[in-house]
């Protein structure tokens, strides 16, 4: 008989195997779990196994996290001066801001550029951006950017726009705008990744130590929030390079799915090669092959995010309430023709869609995509999904596509979404959970790190209790239970993965990936589902984080 390398028991093993399985006793052999159940696992100890007492703790699978940024999470936390204001960080008014940011500037070199992130203006006193020249009177002596939290517009001052060469007649691209008053002059608000893109590339210049070293920072704290497997959902040539080298020199700390990024990947697709989701692309499985990344609207606190009515109100975009919507990425024609090329190239597909509108493009493109050339189990995926309508999570059931919920949102922004951004109505369904229940559509929960910090247990919490910052409920009849958000970072992350053959539950034969707790979830008051404390995280049967 085989005979396991470790033996786990005394635990409260919740197995996430579809059968609401629960076990003490998990034996492992190698990387792989042997055994799952009771006192009969113990059958294949041996002198040489060793035997952890749980203590009565709970296990889980390791988390997924459906949809984040690993890569430039440990980009922001090393590189970034943080501007977070409450409830992410400290700082209430513009005041503040500004003098986080001055003092910042004392340790610099004259020139040297001055790279924030975490910006909110609808979270400060203020609740407005900076004006050009006030963003001139705060660093005069450097090129300042300030990466809005959304992460789909920066502000820069005068000196930034410079050095990236964008003056006031470089056209927007397409997909993006450099935001300019009634007279043609700059605001100093820019939207889009494509019109940030020059402003980093000249600013923060990423070598390869500097990838590396980030990968192994935000790896290290994903880990400590029990996630061990991640995803890099936005991966130019540079960061798939990195995440490789570093892996070499055992510096990711979780396995992680690569989603490469188009347009601005710079990574050839077209000879890609493989184009398999799930592949396995490094012998041990830390490294796997997702979608290709498309973008097709920007964000609702940014007011890119596009809807099919408008907002509800503008607080200092200088548009009539009554008529913006926000815009495409491009239009929904080119969006079809883009999907129909990858889709037959056997890629799986993941487009960012928050309003209404760029999901009607999305799923539309979706649907072309497989009348002209039909695959089986393609399970595309909406990410971010926040605003679908009903009539359109119908479709999705038929096209099998899989949304991605960034549901956080209902805690970091909610009230801003019932009282600015989306009024009571719509704010009150944003992502609609148990819509996507009633309608048997397996979907994930993500917290989108680097916007807010990675933590399965709070997408769980916000999933379970949907609690704005205030405290109000913002949409009960959209509350899950507990077993189903867990679903949502577990069995259902690694299904939208194409990994639920080799992980995403505790079963015999799957890899040994998972997390130990301090209380039991199922179990503990759902207020409280935050405040779980993650006390190990096992990868290939070796802990990587906390003790056993």
């Amino acid at each position: 008989m085989i005979k396991a390398t470790e033996i786990y028991y005394n635990g409260n093993i919740i197995t996430m195997d579809g059968k609401k399985s629960t076990a003490t006793h998990l034996a492992v052999k190698g990387d792989t779990i042997l055994a799952v159940g009771h006192a009969e696992v113990l059958q294949y100890k041996n002198e040489e196994t060793a035997c952890i007492d749980l203590r009565g703790k709970t296990m889980l699978p390791g988390f997924y996290d459906g949809h984040s940024h690993l890569m430039r999470a440990g980009q922001q936390y090393l590189y970034f001066l943080d501007l977070s204001p409450y409830p992410l960080g400290t700082l209430r008014s513009l005041q503040d801001t500004a003098q986080k940011i001055k003092e910042h500037s004392k340790t610099k070199q004259k020139g040297e550029w001055i790279i924030c992130g975490g910006f909110d203006e609808t979270s400060i006193r203020e609740a407005r951006h900076y004006t050009l020249r006030e963003l001139d009177e705060i660093a005069p002596e450097h090129p300042l950017v300030i990466r809005h939290i959304s992460g789909h517009i920066l502000l820069a001052n005068s000196l930034a726009y410079r050095l990236a060469n964008i003056t006031e007649n470089t056209p927007d691209p397409a997909g993006g705008r450099y935001q300019r008053d009634e007279q043609g002059n700059f605001t100093g608000i820019v939207e889009e990744p494509v019109a940030m893109e020059p402003f980093f590339q000249k600013g923060l210049p990423m070598t390869e130590e500097k990838w590396q070293k980030a990968v192994e920072h935000a790896s290290s704290i994903y880990v400590s929030k029990g996630v061990t497997t991640a995803q890099d959902g936005n991966v130019t040539q540079s960061m798939w390079d990195s995440f490789f080298k570093a892996h070499e020199k055992n510096m990711l700390k979780c396995r992680v799915q690569l989603l490469p990024r188009f347009p601005l990947g710079y990574m050839d697709l077209d000879n890609f090669g493989n184009t398999k989701p799930g592949t396995q692309l490094t012998k041990d499985k830390y490294i796997s092959l997702g979608a290709v990344k498309l973008i097709q609207d920007g964000s609702l606190q940014a007011y890119t995010g596009y809807l099919s009515k408008p907002y509800h109100k503008m607080i200092y975009h200088g548009l009539p309430h009554d008529s913006w919507t926000g815009y495409p990425t491009r239009s929904r024609e080119s969006l079809m023709e883009l999907v129909l090329k990858f889709h037959e190239q056997g890629w799986q597909i993941a487009i960012h869609g928050n309003g209404d509108n760029a999901i009607e493009d999305i799923i539309a493109a979706f649907e072309y995509a497989q009348q002209e050339y039909p695959r089986h189990d393609v399970r595309h995926i909406i990410i971010h999904c926040q605003t679908v309508r009903e009539d359109q999570l119908d479709r999705m059931q038929k096209a099998k596509l899989i949304p991605s919920f960034f549901v956080t949102h209902t805690y970091f922004w909610g009230d801003r979404h019932k009282n600015i951004f989306l009024g009571k109505e719509r704010a009150e369904r944003i992502n609609p959970l148990q819509s996507a229940l009633r309608r048997n559509i397996p979907f994930t929960l993500h917290n989108d790190t680097y916007v807010t910090p990675i933590d399965p247990l709070f997408s769980v919490w916000s999933a379970v209790n949907r609690k704005t910052a205030s405290g109000e409920i913002l949409g009960e009849e959209q509350q899950i239970d507990v077993y189903n958000a867990l679903k949502a970072v577990t069995i259902w992350g690694a299904y939208q993965f194409h990994e639920e053959k080799i992980k995403g539950s505790l079963e015999k034969g799957k890899l040994a990936d998972f997390v130990i707790l301090d209380k039991n979830p199922l179990e503990t008051p759902k207020e409280t589902i935050k405040d779980i404390a993650v006390l190990a995280a096992v990868i290939g049967g070796k802990c990587v984080f906390g003790t056993l």
